[in-house]
């Protein structure tokens, strides 16, 4: 196979409802995706969870549900074959994790939805984010990773040094 061939991880988004319509619908057009691997040391030992999950991505698509560890080796395989993969998490400090364990997801991630919830700064349209996630976003961007805040295909990116700013007026 010619290294140019491969296509492997197509999409890396960090979305609190982890998989739904828009993901396969929308962003599935524009990047491909032949699987997704959920990555979540929650979701992972939910038998519930699992199972909407594993039941929720269109014909053709595989899905998977693995912890950090083995997301790991996961995406690696993932690298290795002409497939287009989306890699989703519901958290920032998931891929952060997974960078100090040496994953290599590429260097551009996309933000979706983080939902409003106790302790939470809004930042934008349906973008609230904990002390952690913000320090996990800065974490991620200090690693190299383009952080770009999209809610869906049709809008522009925000990318993290604006939402970073709001920030700092905000607090």
């Amino acid at each position: 196979m010619r290294e140019e061939d491969k296509m492997s991880i197509s999409f890396v988004r960090i979305d609190d409802r982890v998989l739904h319509g828009q993901i396969v619908t929308r962003w599935s057009k524009l990047k491909p995706c032949k699987g997704i691997l959920i990555i979540d040391d929650i979701i992972v030992n939910d038998s519930f969870q699992k199972k909407i999950f594993l039941n929720s991505a269109p014909a053709g698509v595989k899905v998977g549900i693995y912890s950090v560890e083995e997301g790991k080796e996961r995406i690696a395989k993932a690298q290795s074959v002409v497939n287009g993969y989306f890699v989703i998490c519901k958290t920032p400090r998931t891929l952060v994790n997974l960078k100090k364990i040496g994953a290599d997801f590429g260097d551009k991630v996309n933000v979706g939805p983080m939902s409003a919830r106790p302790n939470t700064l809004t930042v934008g349209r349906n973008c609230s984010l904990t002390d952690d996630e913000i320090l996990a976003f800065q974490e991620l961007s200090d690693m190299g990773v383009s952080v770009e805040f999209q809610l869906i295909p049709d809008e522009a990116p925000t990318s993290w040094s604006t939402i970073k700013n709001k920030i700092d007026k905000l607090k």
